[in-house]
């Protein structure tokens, strides 16, 4: 027999209160407890009503035990990721220790808006249609891994979302992943979005060799197509609609 509690995985978007879904914000507002990362935990303290227990990077195993085991004792939970759980966030992690330990406990995904989606708009229309989406974190992923899966999508001629692109410790990987990009589209122009909807937030375009002054863990780089337009710091790419119409207005 489940128990009365409930698990949600809950997408609270890019941190600002207009793009938190109206879903997301419900279960916020009724949970018993609400765990997570203190940065995502910071951008929703308003919403939150029930206990708040806050947990650091690297814990998120711990953190998604915690958060089962509250829910099987008959609580709402609400387990909070940033931008959308099943995005290099923690849905998968959740489903997988549900599976792999066999238990039995009443669980639900509530989406969010990703960063490529927050992201995306402010240039245009970067991303539509066909696209990749590649982490450039190897905490989790060997570099081979993604170094091959970035050459498959320059193959491919994808528009690229980068996620994770650069910190401290992990400088070296942009430097690395800079350098493949140039092998396949030039010194092309790259779109970064850095804190998107949050203080701070910076849109640009700029060159690839420009890219490592303003990239860090809280930015999205955007790798357009050949097709891509980009004109300043506006980036378009194109559905094909021209190809099959008059797109001239006036």
């Amino acid at each position: 027999m489940l128990s009365q509690g409930k698990l949600y995985v809950v997408g609270i978007g890019p941190g600002c209160k207009e793009l938190l879904t109206v879903k997301a914000k419900n279960v916020l507002e009724m949970a018993d407890y609400v765990t997570g990362h203190k940065r995502y935990l910071d951008l929703i303290k308003e919403v939150v009503k029930g206990q708040i227990i806050e947990s650091g990077m690297g814990r998120e195993v711990e953190r998604v035990k915690i958060a089962i085991e509250l829910a099987q004792n008959g609580n709402q939970v609400c387990l909070v990721s940033g931008g959308d759980p099943s995005i290099y966030g923690l849905a998968p992690l959740v489903a997988e220790m549900i599976y792999r330990s066999k238990i039995e406990v009443d669980w639900e995904i509530i989406p969010g808006v990703s960063a490529l989606n927050s992201a995306s708009p402010l240039f245009g229309s970067a991303i539509a249609g066909d696209h990749a989406v590649i982490s450039l974190s190897d905490i989790l992923t060997p570099w081979e891994v993604i170094e091959r899966r970035l050459r498959k999508a320059l193959e491919g001629d994808f528009v690229i979302a980068i996620y994770n692109p650069s910190s401290r410790k992990r400088k070296p990987n942009l430097e690395k992943a800079l350098k493949i990009i140039k092998e396949y589209r030039g010194n092309c122009y790259i779109g970064i979005a850095k804190n998107v909807c949050r203080d701070g937030e910076e849109i640009k375009v700029v060159k690839v060799d420009e890219v490592l002054g303003y990239a860090d863990m809280h930015t999205l780089l955007i790798i357009p197509a050949n097709e891509t337009i980009v004109d300043g710091n506006v980036m378009i790419t194109p559905r094909g609609y021209s190809k099959k119409y008059d797109l001239e207005v006036g």
